[in-house]
């Protein structure tokens, strides 16, 4: 009978969190044609990959090689295309623009229930646990990644109240079983494609482990193997992505370039804490205007006031939970602080994953977790206690916190109106007015959230239903008021930029040099499937990004050699059509000019002549020399494998290609060089004449191979393996999973 009430509780949890989803979403769960839920990284970062990974499996593949961006990059190596990851599959069966909203809507109802979950497990209510995950799910945080377009980030995030429940419930049950059953939730987090955010997610996992390790001193042992089997499970089932991404993150500029200055971009300034209280105190970037440093999405972390309340209401009989979040809110909150407290200094020098990534804003994971979950907690400690003792022991503290809290917000609210009414009008005008409502909204919701807790906590059983009700009414919203102006639908099409390049260059195999082009614009060359130079992406072929970079200008003769034709910007490039290899104005269409680049070499050609220079920097800085000419000579970092004859060379012809394919012929008097104007990655293999031969990399970033006198027919494909070894690394995974799964149900021992 408990089993069945407590499966009749998860379905009604179910259905409450999908109705809000649902209901919050509202008409953008189906966007028109051309429309999708806003955000700029989502229209120029995530939406491309979703539709490419669309359009390649209604072909019958995968798109393992992207020839679009970054003059060539492995598009599944990067995990934020989440092909592996279940939930993105709404943006393959679905079309993608519509896609993206039901991805956005189902990861509400994870986190929601997730949060729900884990704070009944740990002894919570069932409304206070409604509470918490209401908190959770509608936080700032999901407002901030709506207005972004954030989908991977909030989708990991959305899962790490449910690897927090995992853990707990694997010790709980003590079967190794359970926690590679548990393993599941950190696998989906991972590949949910936004690896830096495993970084705070992962710490709160670590520190829930030693939480537990601390309290449970008679099971230590059996913590720490639980806690081990679900990392080494969940990597495994996450190997077919994480083995690719490893590989691929060697060789991108993130990682190459991370300092200090880097990995505190985007950190939390003291002044912005008041955001937590006051959701708006900086505006809002839809309606109002946002008036703080940038960005607005790394820098909301609001939980509601009736978390607050929480935590001020736990703070009257803490017990070793409510320490444990606590702490968890201060390590959070100081964190976030990053370049403006000294213990992300700390962090950075002695754990290395904080070198590699940024925005220690987002280090207030912890602090939204714990202050939401540590609202279903105190609720449901206090009803613990005896009616007399709950009455005795909270009534005359929570009078004095809702006096002392709304004497404080009454003040505020005062003086703000007063200076408002002082200096109207000016130019800040506007932002006290801003003010004003936050103080006027806070007060309200903290008067009427403090009487509903006070009714809740002290009444019978009957009326404690009805106090419940209004306070999960008060916490939707509240949550509400700020999230929901975020969802909003922008145009999902590429730039007009984009779309006049595409107008000039057609279906033709040319390479274009996106000049001034603006920076969130830059993938969309995949949607248009125009041969570009850049992309928008977190990960970047660093040798490409090196050698594109080497000297800033659009004649430069690294340009040459990574083949591009045409140089496209959004306004007249006069100060470069003069001095050596000018550019040559082609064609203008709309408000985009299309230059031909001095000098042009074909993607593939053939050369006798070669310097062997093994260091990166000063190969380029050799490929600039005055008297260094590209067009006849490659730049290897060891010796060819073919006696070069350094005779004139002679034609290389490409009869075709197709994403990670190129079919090429050549017809030489002696032996050459050819050498493929795309980027030189791992993966690629090459037939000579029908024999697979080995290749080398060209001028630090393209690839070449040797070719013999006479005619030969060349073959590039990429074959990356690496994606083989990890899928079967994940499928024994799975199996084991499926095992304990069986175990656990016939309770085999």
């Amino acid at each position: 009978m408990k089993k069945q009430f407590f499966r009749k509780e998860w379905v009604q949890n179910t259905a409450f969190f999908a109705l809000l989803s649902l209901l919050f979403f509202d008409r953008a769960l189906f966007p028109p044609a051309g429309q999708v839920l806003g955000g700029y990284d989502m229209r120029g970062a995530y939406l491309p990959l979703y539709e490419a990974v669309h359009n390649a499996l209604r072909q019958g593949t995968l798109p393992f090689w992207d020839p679009y961006r970054f003059n060539g990059n492995p598009l599944m190596a990067d995990p934020q295309q989440s092909a592996f990851y279940p939930p993105t599959w709404f943006m393959f069966i679905l079309p993608a623009h519509v896609g993206v909203s039901w991805y956005m809507a189902f990861h509400v109802v994870v986190a929601g229930l997730g949060m729900a979950a884990f704070v009944q497990f740990m002894g919570g209510k069932r409304l206070p646990s409604l509470l918490a995950g209401v908190a959770f799910a509608f936080s700032g945080f999901l407002a901030g990644r709506l207005w972004a377009g954030h989908s991977a980030v909030y989708a990991a995030v959305s899962w790490t109240p449910w690897l927090l429940l995992g853990l707990a419930w694997a010790v709980q049950r003590g079967r190794w079983e359970t926690a590679v059953i548990a393993a599941v939730p950190l696998a989906l987090a991972i590949l949910a494609g936004h690896i830096p955010s495993f970084l705070y997610i992962g710490l709160l996992w670590a520190a829930l482990a030693a939480y537990l390790w601390l309290t449970q001193p008679g099971r230590r042992l059996l913590v720490v193997r639980q806690t081990a089997i679900m990392l080494g499970v969940g990597l495994a089932v996450t190997a077919v992505q994480l083995f690719p991404f490893a590989q691929f993150s060697l060789t991108t500029s993130r990682v190459a370039t991370a300092d200090y200055e880097f990995a505190t971009d985007y950190s939390l300034p003291p002044a912005h804490l008041i955001t937590l209280l006051l959701p708006e105190f900086f505006g809002e970037p839809t309606r109002v205007g946002y008036w703080s440093v940038p960005t607005f999405e790394e820098l909301t972390y609001y939980a509601g006031l009736l978390a607050l309340l929480g935590l001020l209401l736990a703070l009257r009989r803490p017990d070793r939970l409510t320490w444990f979040y606590i702490v968890l809110i201060v390590i959070g909150l100081w964190l976030a602080l990053g370049r403006y407290g000294v213990l992300y200094r700390f962090a950075f020098d002695w754990l290395p994953p904080f070198r590699v990534v940024r925005a220690p804003g987002r280090a207030a994971l912890l602090f939204l977790v714990a202050v939401t979950a540590l609202l279903g907690h105190a609720l449901s400690h206090w009803q613990e206690i005896p009616p007399a003792e709950r009455r005795s022991q909270l009534t005359p503290y929570w009078r004095w916190v809702l006096v002392v809290m709304g004497v404080a917000l009454f003040l505020a609210l005062a003086v703000t109106g007063v200076i408002f009414m002082a200096i109207h009008p000016t130019e800040t005008s506007g932002r006290l007015w801003q003010h004003v409502g936050g103080y006027a909204v806070a007060l309200l919701v903290v008067s009427l959230g403090g009487v509903l807790i006070w009714a809740y906590l002290t009444a019978t059983d009957g009326r404690r239903r009805v106090w419940g009700g209004a306070l999960l009414l008060l916490v939707v919203a509240d949550m509400w008021l700020f999230a929901f102006k975020m969802v909003r639908l922008e145009t999902a099409g590429p730039d007009p930029f984009w779309a006049d390049v595409k107008t000039v260059v057609g279906d033709d195999l040319v390479k274009v040099l996106p000049w001034g082009a603006p920076v969130f614009s830059q993938s969309f060359s995949l949607t248009t499937e125009i041969y570009s130079m850049f992309g928008y992406a977190s990960l970047e072929p660093e040798n490409v990004i090196a050698l594109a970079s080497s000297v800033p200008d659009p004649r430069s003769a690294a340009y040459d050699v990574l083949g591009a034709s045409l140089v496209a910007a959004p306004v007249p490039l006069d100060q470069f059509t003069e001095g050596e290899r000018p550019l040559t104005l082609l064609a203008q269409h709309g408000s985009t000019w299309i230059y031909q680049r001095g000098r042009s070499l074909p993607l593939a050609r053939l050369l006798t002549q070669a310097e062997i220079i093994p260091d990166p920097q000063a190969a380029t800085a050799r490929l600039h020399q005055a008297d260094f000419d590209p067009t006849t000579t490659a730049i290897l970092a060891a010796e060819p494998v073919c006696a070069l004859s350094g005779q004139p060379a002679g034609t290389a012809k490409i009869v075709e290609t197709t994403p990670g394919y190129w079919h090429i012929r050549t017809n030489s008097d002696g032996p050459a060089l050819l050498v493929l104007s795309e980027t030189a990655y791992p993966g690629w293999q090459v037939w000579v004449n029908g024999e697979q031969v080995e290749w080398q990399t060209a001028y630090t970033a393209v690839r070449a191979v040797c070719v013999l006198a006479g005619e030969s027919e060349v073959v590039w494909r990429f074959v990356p393996t690496v994606f083989l070894w990890g899928g079967l690394v994940s499928l024994l995974a799975l199996a084991l999973i499926l095992v304990s799964l069986l175990r656990l149900k016939y309770k085999v021992h």
